[in-house]
């Protein structure tokens, strides 16, 4: 008697663990199938400095004065109230403009049913200089009218190298949200 309690309070605890975690919903975030599910042709992919599995996403810019990158729209699951977003970055010999917000971009635009951008863009992370591999994240709620997000990475008036690796964007779980 006492082994099949056990029994079902592991199969319980087991299911309770997978209904927390959530799905990434970036296609192709870690960059190991090619440059599949994003847009532009800007970025290339590189075999030779990664953080995770054997590939990540290399953008380089020789200018101060354009804009180059890449970009992903993703629907917005139903009810789902703010996101997780996540990536391994890297900065090499990067140099940005005179504006606040030039040089290596993780930024997130909410688009309401026609594409059309909903509210400020949110930036989950802007690097400069050179800095090694490290995971930004950010918590964003999601605002009232967004069916869907793109997720820009981007050198803005900047030259130089960003890297990019395991891009994520995760629902939050409705209690987790609360908490906030």
């Amino acid at each position: 008697m006492q082994l099949s309690k056990l029994v079902v309070f592991t199969v319980l605890a087991l299911l309770a663990c997978s209904a927390v975690a959530q799905k990434n919903l970036v296609t192709n975030g870690g960059f190991e199938d090619d440059l599949y599910g994003w847009n532009g042709n800007s970025a290339k992919i590189t075999p030779y400095d990664f953080k995770a599995g054997k590939n990540s996403c290399a953008i380089v810019a020789f200018a101060l004065t354009e804009w180059t990158g890449i970009d992903q729209v993703i629907k917005i699951p139903k009810k789902v109230l703010a996101l997780e977003f996540s990536a391994w970055l890297k900065a090499e010999h990067l140099i940005k403009g005179k504006n606040d917000w030039d040089g290596g971009q993780f930024t997130v635009q909410f688009l309401d049913a026609s594409d059309k951008g909903i509210g400020n863009y949110v930036n989950v992370a802007n690097l400069s200089d050179s800095q090694p591999w490290t995971l930004v994240q950010k918590n964003v709620k999601i605002p009232e009218g967004a069916v869907s997000f793109k997720i820009i990475l981007a050198l803005g008036n900047a030259s130089g190298t960003m890297l990019i690796d395991d891009v994520s964007a995760k629902p939050i779980a409705p209690e987790e949200v609360a908490k906030q």
